[in-house]
C-alpha cells in the first residue's frame, strides 16, 4: 500500500510520452445481463469477442436455479423445522433429475425425518425444458415457481461473476502489473493504453460498475517502484514452482501459462523500466522449466 501512496500518478495527462502507464481498478456490481445485449457492448467498446464468457449451459442454468431455492421454514411445533434440500438423484445425456428433499428436525426428540420425493424437477437437456412433480406442499410448491423463474432468466443471463471472469481475462492481456500483494490496483503499460481504455468503458457501461485509471509520469522513483512490483510477481511464480510438489496438474498448467504470459508481458514494457530484464526472465524462465519437469513427471507416473 506504501508504494501505491509514494507513486506519482496525475489525472489528465495527453502526452503519452510522458507516461509509464497507468493505474487501473474496477468494481462489477450486482446484476444479470442478456448475453445478446452484452456481446453488442463488448463490441461497441472494441473488445474482441473472443474474450466473452462461455455460452450459457442449460445444465448449469438449471443446477444454479435448483441449489438456490433451498431453504429452511419454521413449524407450528416448538423445536421442530424444516429443510428443504436439492439432491441430484439422476443424470444422463438426455435429462437431469434433481429431488426436493424435506429434512425434518425434531430437537425435542433428538431425531431427524426425511421425505426423499415432496418434489421433482427433471431438466430435458435437448428441449431446455423443465417438468415437476409435487406432492402438495405449499412450500414445494413455491419452490417450485421459483425453480422454473430462475431457470429461464439464468439461461440467458450472465451473472456479475461471470463478467468478473470477463474482465480479468480482458485486463490479463494487457501484461498488468499488481501494485499492491492482493491484487484491485494494476499497472498497466501506456502501450495498451487504447486497449485500457476499452476495458474502462466496458465497465462503465455495465450496471452499477465503474472502470477507473490514473495516469502514472515517468519520473526515476516511479521507475524503481514499477520494477520492484515486476520483480516482486517473477519471484512469486518462482516460488510457487519451488513448491509445486503439492499442486494439482490443472494448477501446474497454469503455472506453465503465466509463466508464459509474464514473459511475453515484458515485451509491452519500455526497456529502461527494467534495471534487470535478464535476470526477471531467468527466474521466470526457471519457474516455467521446474513446472514443466513436474507436469512430465505426472504424465510418466
Amino acid at each position: 500500500m506504501e508504494l501505491l501512496k509514494n507513486m506519482t500518478a496525475v489525472q489528465n495527462v495527453q502526452d503519452a510520452d510522458s507516461l509509464l502507464g497507468n493505474l487501473f481498478w474496477y468494481s462489477v456490481g450486482k446484476q444479470l445481463i442478456n448475453r445478446k445485449e452484452l456481446e453488442e457492448l463488448v463490441v461497441d467498446c472494441g473488445i474482441d469477442v473472443a474474450f466473452m464468457p462461455n455460452e450459457i449451459r442449460s445444465v448449469d442454468a438449471f443446477r444454479r436455479a435448483t441449489k438456490e431455492a433451498e431453504c429452511k421454514k419454521a413449524t407450528n411445533v416448538a423445536g421442530v423445522y424444516k429443510n428443504y434440500i436439492i439432491r441430484e438423484v439422476y443424470s444422463d445425456k438426455d435429462m437431469i433429475q434433481r429431488n426436493i428433499v424435506v429434512e425434518t428436525v425434531d430437537q425435542n426428540g433428538k431425531r431427524l425425518d426425511y421425505d426423499p420425493q415432496s418434489g421433482v424437477v427433471r431438466l430435458d437437456k435437448a428441449t431446455k425444458t423443465l417438468t415437476t412433480e409435487n406432492q402438495n406442499d405449499s412450500v414445494v410448491l413455491s419452490m417450485i415457481q421459483d425453480i422454473n423463474e430462475k431457470f429461464h432468466l439464468y439461461k440467458d443471463y450472465h451473472s456479475a461473476q461471470h463478467l468478473r471472469v470477463m474482465i480479468t481475462a480482458i485486463l490479463k492481456s494487457m501484461a498488468p502489473t499488481p501494485v499492491r500483494p492482493n491484487g484491485g490496483i494494476y499497472f498497466v503499460p501506456i502501450s495498451q493504453r487504447e486497449n485500457l481504455n476499452n476495458l474502462i468503458a466496458l465497465c462503465n457501461g455495465l450496471k452499477d460498475s465503474e472502470g477507473f485509471k490514473v495516469a502514472v509520469v515517468d519520473s526515476q522513483e516511479n521507475k524503481n517502484m514499477i520494477n520492484k512490483k515486476l520483480i516482486d510477481q517473477a519471484d512469486e511464480i518462482l516460488e510457487a514452482a519451488e513448491n509445486g510438489r503439492d499442486l494439482r496438474k490443472s494448477q501446474l498448467v497454469e503455472l506453465v501459462k503465466m509463466a508464459n504470459d509474464t514473459i511475453e508481458g515484458y515485451k509491452n514494457y519500455r526497456e529502461e523500466l527494467f534495471t534487470n530484464k535478464d535476470e526477471l526472465e531467468k527466474k521466470v524462465l526457471q519457474a516455467k522449466a521446474a513446472t514443466e519437469r513436474m507436469l512430465n513427471d505426472m504424465r510418466v507416473k
